[in-house]
């Protein structure tokens, strides 16, 4: 496929050289180690990045969507250093690592990391020590504002993770994360039906209303779960 300059990006990144990658739904964009790593810029869908340990744990670590960057953790690397797979049918526009010598380039992309570490500070401060119902509805609000910035609703919209991708980037068991959805429920600050969530405190786009401090549930961070993603289609194999 051929690159293709991208007009919809802010200069100086409109005129680098992108090739635009189509994912299918649990297809895997790349994976920790692959070489030559770049950033990828999610045009549409959704997906999740993912990091294991030396012991065979892993974690979610984010849930791009639209409008987000991928892969600048890696900048820097000979390979990437996590993996990544579609949650729903996904396109993203790759640059390769070597466009960083375009002019400009560099410090737009500094910006971005600053931006992105700066989210994960402010992210670790609000669910550092706050219990299993704090997480679940501070991550659902989060999702209801990125949702809003898109132009669609801020309080009711579908989720594209399963509970336990829920619980692995939140820290907590499955049965936990239900529990929590079903104490958030009947508590009144939001309605469940399967996947579809509706936030019933957040009128005009304000916030739910905090939760009154409560015990946390123990929990242990799940361990490694069999991937099915290995053997999903390769993105690159649809270019």
């Amino acid at each position: 496929m051929e690159p293709t300059a991208i007009p919809e990006l802010p200069p100086p990144m409109s005129g680098l050289p992108f090739t635009r990658v189509r994912v299918p739904l649990r297809g895997w964009l790349f994976h920790a180690g692959q070489p030559n790593p770049g950033v990828y810029f999610v045009r549409a869908g959704f997906l999740k990045t993912t990091v294991g340990s030396a012991d065979g744990r892993e974690r979610i670590t984010a849930f791009p969507m639209r409008g987000d960057w991928l892969g600048l953790e890696s900048l820097g690397n000979a390979c990437h250093v996590s993996d990544c797979t579609a949650l729903d049918a996904s396109e993203v526009w790759h640059m390769p690592g070597n466009a960083l010598a375009w002019p400009g380039a560099a410090l737009v992309l500094a910006d971005l990391c600053a931006r992105q570490l700066r989210q994960q500070q402010a992210w670790a401060l609000t669910i550092g020590s706050a219990c299993a119902e704090r997480r679940v509805l501070a991550f659902l609000e989060d999702m209801g504002r990125r949702h809003a910035g898109l132009g669609c609703s801020s309080a009711r919209f579908h989720l594209r993770m399963t509970r336990m991708e829920m619980g692995s980037y939140l820290g907590l068991q499955i049965e936990t994360v239900t529990r929590a959805l079903t104490k958030l429920q009947a508590s009144g600050h939001l309605r469940v039906d399967r996947r579809e969530i509706t936030l019933l405190s957040m009128p005009n786009g304000a916030h739910a209303p905090r939760l009154q401090p409560a015990r946390c549930d123990r929990t242990v961070w799940p361990g490694r779960q069999r991937r099915p993603d290995r053997r999903a289609i390769p993105a690159r194999a649809l270019m």
